[in-house]
């Protein structure tokens, strides 16, 4: 054993215990989710934090997470939903957070049936819209909801600007109406979705979620994800300048895909044998970057 692991690397727990298991057992933790907590994260988490302990008051300081596709925006909201679940304990379990998706267009119907559908509580496509937003009412307030999340808030840009003004006081209506605060969460074009009101872009703190560049925060990252992997020998992929730079033109800055390439190198090299993430096992996972996938959907074939 000890003349596998050529260096001593300190491993998060789940990935330690995995370390002399069966490949196809470390192959599928590899394929599962992980939340990777870095500086930008921990802020934004943080301020979620203060809103979930916002007192009640007329007017309720709201967020907007904004960011590219696949740079962790659902991951790290998620995540604090995670870190808030519900208890039990009163007739109905106090729920903190709720987190819902934006409906593909700007429907205020949709939205509330969504909400519904979040909470569990039974309702008909045909009821009213005052019913619908009486009811979420009724069981925010009896679940103590003290934040609603609405990611993919972009979506609302696919339909008329009256639309989306509709779909945006909807959701002012509901942070007015409860006095909780709400979160958006799209890609950078929602900073137009909520701009369609002063009253309302004024509420909406926008935070970004920036792309990865070669510095000492990303090789912090990189330096994290290594701890997370059940490979039997060291990478470095965060001190080896040219890994780093690789896995980052390939990701194009992307948290999401940084963390891809790296997992697909990690199951060739498990499955290889080599243990280990070198550009030989970059290579033959043969990873093939958002721009040119996005190139490639356009082909027709």
């Amino acid at each position: 054993m000890m003349d596998i692991i050529q260096e001593q690397l300190i491993l998060i727990p789940d990935a330690a215990d995995l370390l002399w298991r069966p490949d196809h057992e470390r192959i599928l933790y590899m394929k599962t989710d992980k939340f990777i907590t870095y500086p930008k994260a921990e802020k934004i988490l943080l301020k979620m934090a203060d809103l979930l302990n916002e007192p009640k008051k007329s007017r309720m300081p709201s967020l907007l997470v904004i960011g590219d596709s696949h740079n962790g925006k659902t991951s790290l909201v998620k995540k604090f939903e995670r870190l808030h679940m519900p208890t039990d304990g009163r007739e109905e379990p106090a729920i903190p957070v709720v987190y819902v998706q934006a409906p593909i267009t700007p429907d205020p119907n949709g939205l509330y049936e969504a909400i519904l559908d979040t909470i569990l509580i039974p309702h008909r496509k045909s009821d009213s819209f005052t019913k619908k937003a009486s009811e979420i009412k009724y069981h925010f307030e009896s679940s103590d909801v003290r934040v609603l999340i609405i990611d993919e808030i972009h979506n609302i840009l696919s339909g008329s600007v009256p639309k989306q003004k509709a779909f945006m006081n909807a959701v002012k209506n509901i942070s007015n109406a409860l006095m909780i605060p709400i979160v958006l969460v799209g890609i950078k074009d929602a900073l137009n979705a909520t701009s369609t009101d002063m009253q309302i872009s004024s509420r909406f703190r926008p935070m970004l979620l920036p792309l990865w560049r070669l510095n000492a925060d990303y090789a912090s990252l990189l330096a994290s994800i290594e701890t997370m992997l059940p490979l039997r020998k060291l990478s470095k992929i965060s001190t080896n300048s040219k890994l780093a730079t690789t896995i980052l033109d390939l990701s194009e800055g992307l948290i999401g895909e940084i963390v891809s390439v790296i997992s697909d190198a990690a199951i060739v090299g498990i499955k290889s044998g080599s243990e280990k993430i070198t550009d030989d096992e970059i290579k033959e996972c043969g990873f093939i970057k958002p721009s040119q996938r996005r190139g490639l959907a356009m082909v027709d074939v």
